[in-house]
């Protein structure tokens, strides 16, 4: 893994508050005109299909009070994001408008039907030509991936308390990342407030590579300034 080409990785591409929403096509245009890795989001429509958005509903960002799981592709493709133009985009679009040009991080959602996501995902990926790795708060995912991918490179996201985690014994293993020695990851992914020196070195003895989310700002930036490889950040600013 080149951890150089990963170090800055704009989070859901590079987006704004006012004309360009979050992993839309207009931000991930953005990232790569400025030379930045790109994280991104992956989850399955009804029908199937593979499309980029963050939360499980539509309600944040398209006002839709249902999830995207529910919904067939046909009608996601009318959903505008915050009221822009932009729309919901494929996964397929997505590598198509990426092409190589920068590394992606992507994150695969949970869904419980990620037995039937993940092939489609990795055969979507076979046929790409450019950097990926692909990381996820379910360790199932990750776990498939060593079994079935392994010499893609795969991170467990973390965190010590995931909200959107009901189950108090399944956020525990979470946070103190107990799956791992099942799933073996190339790389964790912790949230940034819970990450210093001790833990960066402890994941580097164990041949482990570090990235924290989420960075938004100068000073949280400046926090974890040398505790990770690579930093998945908002607001370019923060890391200048």
């Amino acid at each position: 893994m080149n951890l150089e080409k990963y170090k800055y990785i704009a989070h859901r591409g590079l987006y704004n508050r006012l004309d360009t929403p979050e992993n839309s096509m207009k931000a991930f245009e953005n990232a790569i005109l400025k030379g930045y890795a790109i994280e991104l989001d992956v989850n399955m429509t009804n029908d199937g299909h593979l499309v980029v958005f963050h939360d499980e509903s539509l309600k944040r960002m398209t006002g839709i009070k249902n999830n995207i799981t529910a919904l067939d592709l046909n009608e996601i493709k009318k959903l505008k994001l915050l009221g822009t133009d932009n729309l919901i985009p494929t996964f397929e679009d997505v590598l198509m408008l990426v092409d190589g040009k920068v590394p992606l991080m992507i994150e695969v959602k949970r869904n419980e039907r990620y037995k039937e996501l993940m092939p489609k995902l990795k055969r979507m990926l076979e046929k790409y030509d450019g950097e990926y790795v692909i990381e996820s708060f379910d360790p199932r995912v990750i776990y498939w991936l060593r079994k079935n991918a392994p010499d893609v490179i795969r991170g467990q996201l973390a965190a010590k308390n995931l909200r959107e985690i009901s189950n108090k014994t399944l956020k525990y293993l979470l946070g103190k990342m107990a799956f791992n020695v099942i799933t073996k990851p190339n790389f964790v992914s912790y949230v940034f407030t819970e990450v210093d020196e001790k833990f960066y070195k402890k994941q580097k003895a164990k041949n482990r590579d570090v990235a924290v989310w989420t960075v938004k700002n100068k000073e949280d930036y400046e926090r974890v300034k040398g505790c990770a490889d690579m930093y998945i950040f908002e607001n370019e600013e923060t890391i200048r």
